[in-house]
C-alpha cells in the first residue's frame, strides 16, 4: 500500500516476517489479532514520534479525517488528546473486531 502521509501511520514489526506499514491506526488494529506474541506494534503519535502502540492512547477528535476513515489518532498521553475521550490499544483492537 502507498502511504501518502506520515500522520496517523502505524507499523507491525514481526519477529519472523517483514515489517508491515499502515496508513491508518484502525487498519493496524484490525490486523493485530493475526500476529504472534513476538511481534510489536508502533504508532506515530500526533507529535510525530513513533511509540509502542500499547503505550499510546487513542481518540477520535471531532473533525479529524484519517486515511481509511477510522478517525483514530494516537497520542502519547491523555493530556495530549485535549479532552477527547481516550481508548487503550486493547480497546481499539477490540473495537476493530466488532
Amino acid at each position: 500500500m502507498l502511504i501518502s502521509t506520515e500522520a496517523g501511520t502505524a507499523q507491525i514489526v514481526s519477529a519472523d516476517a517483514d515489517t508491515r506499514f499502515y496508513d491508518d491506526v484502525g487498519c493496524l488494529a484490525a490486523d493485530w489479532a493475526g500476529h504472534g506474541s513476538g511481534d510489536r506494534a508502533f504508532v506515530r503519535v500526533a507529535s510525530g514520534d513513533w511509540i509502542d502502540a500499547a503505550d499510546a492512547v487513542y481518540a477520535r477528535p471531532g473533525a479529524t479525517r484519517t486515511a481509511m476513515g477510522s478517525g483514530l489518532v494516537a497520542y502519547r498521553s491523555p493530556a495530549d488528546a485535549a479532552g477527547a475521550a481516550t481508548l487503550t490499544f486493547e480497546d481499539v483492537v477490540r473495537g476493530a473486531h466488532r
